[in-house]
């Protein structure tokens, strides 16, 4: 059983990842199908969220097939392990679908146990920076653009006339390349760039310092596995250890042995 749990968990910093996503496009969901139904929202704010919803589309394609092509059953996957709800999530109109992985993520998590998640992070905590920073620029951009496009909408000089305009004002922002082909020009909008600029200068310095780790770091070194919940594996682990260490300490003293019949030979031909 834990095993197999084992297995399906795509990696904890991944399925976190997956998680605050399928959160974030049900939110979304709901926040345009409460506006629209009451009429009261409509406009600017609404266009941006449905645009980036369809923006992360691909992240959902991807995950459908990773998940399908790495199961070892694909028809358990599809059939029982709500496969065919990520299937259908991919179109953001059936969105809501994202909650069968939402509930299935977090009881894996939490079958996981509280020690060997934190453990994982800690362990994978580069990949997981960089995909928990991926959520946040997605996070940031959806709340800016949203944001800039309903302050400006109003102004006559506004150049920020469209959601893809938002959009795109809130990505050379956050990523400090600054065209200048659009801008703020209500005190509000600037307020917002502003916000949007100290963002993208902390959240792209991860994403840079994270490529140049993965470029220019050294191999990491094999680990040896963690002793599992089960006793059995936890024995086996630490006499895999205790061997390890009997190996390193015969080489030690074979060293040994070759300095001190080094030592004694000088001895003797010096004698």
């Amino acid at each position: 059983m834990a095993e197999a749990m084992h297995r399906e968990l795509k990696g904890v910093g991944y399925e976190v990842f997956i998680l605050l996503l399928s959160i974030l496009s049900v939110v979304n969901l709901v926040v345009v199908a409460v506006g629209t139904f009451i009429g009261r929202y409509e406009g600017p704010a609404l266009e941006v969220v449905l645009a980036m919803d369809t923006i992360i589309t691909p992240f959902f394609v991807f995950d459908f097939f990773y998940r399908l092509l790495t199961a070892s059953s694909r028809r358990a996957y599809f059939f029982r392990g709500w496969g065919w709800a990520d299937l259908l999530a991919i179109i953001p109109l059936f969105r809501i679908f994202r909650i069968f992985r939402i509930v299935r993520v977090a009881t894996l998590l939490r079958e996981y146990g509280t020690h060997r998640f934190m453990a994982d992070l800690l362990e994978a905590r580069a990949s997981a920076t960089f995909l928990l920073t991926i959520f946040l620029v997605i996070l940031v951009l959806e709340a800016a653009g949203a944001s800039i496009y309903y302050v400006e909408q109003g102004d006559a000089q506004a150049n920020i006339g469209s959601a893809g305009d938002a959009i795109w004002w809130g990505l050379v922002t956050i990523t400090t390349v600054g065209y200048g082909d659009r801008f703020p020009v209500t005190p509000e909008g600037r307020i917002i760039g502003t916000f949007l600029l100290m963002s993208g200068i902390g959240l792209f310095s991860v994403l840079t310092g994270f490529i140049a780790n993965v470029f220019l770091a050294p191999p990491a070194k094999p680990r040896v596995s963690r002793p599992s919940d089960d006793p059995r594996a936890a024995i086996a682990a630490v006499r895999a250890l205790l061997a390890e260490q009997e190996k390193r300490t015969a080489v030690i003293r074979e060293h040994l042995d070759e300095l001190e019949r080094s030592v004694k030979l000088k001895a003797q031909a010096t004698g």
